[in-house]
């Protein structure tokens, strides 16, 4: 087992559906493995995410799903990444040459994929705003008081 998957040869099914895999395919089989492990790592160990231990069948699919599209992105993008947070570590706030700007919060934060995160929005542990209806009486005056007494 890898994480939620089984083996490599899964993740290899889930990425010949995928539009855009040669990237993948170049991967060595030692590559394909330690991306799934931590991609698997990542989503499991992030505080953004609340897993269960036994996930049903159909949260286990897109867990898979997650996990192969979190290992993609690492596979090709955690260099970049290391070197930025390795920038933000260092105070570095923008880069003249590249023209980049670096926000300071984000240092301890680890980044997601946008499909990621959507496969992953049914366990998500972020709390999302909610906006209530306030009724309002218009035939009331301005200096009307409109605390209830108990």
């Amino acid at each position: 087992m890898i994480g939620w998957m089984t083996d490599v040869t899964e993740a290899d099914t889930y990425f010949n559906t995928r539009v855009s895999d040669a990237e993948w395919r170049n991967l060595d089989e030692t590559k394909k493995e330690a991306a799934l492990t931590h991609a698997y790592n990542r989503i499991n160990n992030s505080p953004r995410f609340s897993i269960p231990a036994a996930p049903a069948a159909a949260q286990l699919v897109k867990l898979k799903y997650a996990q192969c599209e979190m290992a993609y992105y690492l596979a090709y993008h955690l260099d970049d990444e290391d070197r930025r947070k390795g920038l933000q570590a260092q105070g570095v706030i923008s880069a003249g040459i590249a023209k980049e700007t670096y926000d300071k919060d984000m240092l301890t934060k680890l980044p997601f994929p946008p499909a990621v995160e959507e496969l992953l929005e049914d366990f998500s542990t972020e709390v999302a705003m909610s906006i209530i209806p306030i009724d309002r009486d218009e035939n009331e005056d301005l200096d009307t008081d409109v605390v209830e007494e108990d």
